[in-house]
């Protein structure tokens, strides 16, 4: 599927009012032109082949993405034409040429600009052969061609702004990695500040203290009666203090995680339609740069295949602890995925990266993508 198939919300709206128009004006003609007028069945199965049409139309070109993409919305657009041929069989008007331009801006969605034009052309010639052979106009063939004409420039306005979508879509998804490293960069630093400053104070602090002991216990033996107490006193504050570094040196060191959480956040939210949320155990710990770095690389790397591959319209990124796993990480969408989901440079360096922190991944598309990386608790 291409990654635009909402991307027309506002052709939508402008097709939306043209079909008014439209079906206005051929109903108030076709009454005039019947000899029942309102009450023919003619005009009753031009009014359901006019609103069917837009029915489909309007699901076609609906901005949520559906279950099954491309294959629900493909269907849509060809069922139209099952609607639009019969009114060209039943009316004598032209004019309804402008539902084949409405039919024929959607194509850039599932197709490049060049095959689109070619299919609107095929589709302009079965108009042209309705109103010569049914109708008897000598100008069919001329309408048609000119038709094509509007045909091909609906296509390439959709396709500009399609690719204008797809540019926007890109820079958001930068964006939100560029966030998602920024914060994880950011984290590193103060793990790694959080070390400088337990080292320092460590090395500093505890060897000066310990240093203090000693001459205090030399000072203790060498002094009067009377300043022994004083000295012991001094010993004696010595020694907690040297406990409290150590201690809070203890502490540094303990909470020397790194908090990915906000490195995740930064790459959820919706695009195009498609949801991605985060699910993490309040339970995770990450202490290594490696290893947090290969959860968020696989996270981005998650994303764009869920974007690019998968059928579904929401997406969940789960980080949690298991006893017997280790730390998991599991994306899983609600979609199903095609065959032309392959083992690229991404999928590679994913598996890479991870087993380098002795950790493994797992590729399922039976129940849509999941891919679950773990690294053993031995690992961590």
């Amino acid at each position: 599927m291409r990654e635009d198939a909402g991307a027309v919300s506002i052709e939508r709206w402008a097709g939306l009012i043209t079909w008014g128009l439209l079906s206005v004006i051929v109903l108030w003609l076709y009454a005039d032109d019947l000899p029942k007028g309102l009450t023919d069945p003619r005009w009753s199965l031009t009014l359901a082949l006019l609103l069917g049409f837009i029915v489909l139309f309007a699901l076609a070109t609906r901005d949520r993405a559906f279950q099954r993409e491309p294959q629900t919305r493909t269907l849509l657009v060809c069922l139209q034409l099952v609607f639009i041929y019969p009114l060209y069989w039943l009316t004598p008007y032209n004019f309804l040429a402008i539902l084949l331009t409405m039919w024929s801006a959607q194509l850039p969605i599932f197709m490049t600009v060049r095959k689109a034009a070619l299919v609107a052309l095929a589709a302009s010639a079965v108009f042209g052969v309705i109103y010569q052979w049914r109708w008897q106009m000598d100008d069919a063939w001329l309408s048609a061609l000119l038709f094509w004409a509007f045909h091909l420039f609906a296509i390439t306005m959709t396709a500009s702004q399609l690719r204008e979508q797809r540019s926007r879509e890109r820079e958001q998804q930068l964006n939100r990695e560029l966030r998602a490293t920024q914060a994880l960069l950011s984290e590193a630093s103060r793990q790694q500040e959080r070390t400088r400053i337990a080292r320092n104070i460590h090395d500093l602090l505890g060897h000066h203290l310990t240093a203090l002991s000693i001459h205090l216990q030399v000072a203790e033996r060498k002094s009067t009666a009377e300043a022994q107490q004083m000295v012991r006193e001094s010993q004696r504050i010595a020694k907690l203090l040297l406990a409290d570094v150590r201690e809070a040196v203890a502490e540094l060191r303990d909470n020397e995680q790194l908090d990915i959480r906000q490195a995740l956040n930064a790459l959820t939210g919706t695009i195009d339609g498609r949801v991605i949320r985060l699910q993490m155990d309040s339970t995770v710990q990450v202490t290594d740069v490696e290893i947090a770095d290969a959860i968020v690389k696989a996270a981005q790397e998650g994303i764009t295949n869920f974007l690019r591959h998968s059928r579904g319209n929401a997406m969940t990124i789960a980080v949690m602890t298991q006893a017997d796993r280790g730390l998991l990480l599991e994306l899983r969408d609600n979609g199903s995925v095609g065959p032309e989901l392959r083992q690229g440079n991404g999928l590679q360096g994913m598996h890479e990266r991870f087993a380098a922190v002795g950790g493994e991944c797992h590729i399922d598309t039976r129940e849509g993508l999941c891919i679950r990386c773990s690294i053993p608790t031995e690992a961590l």
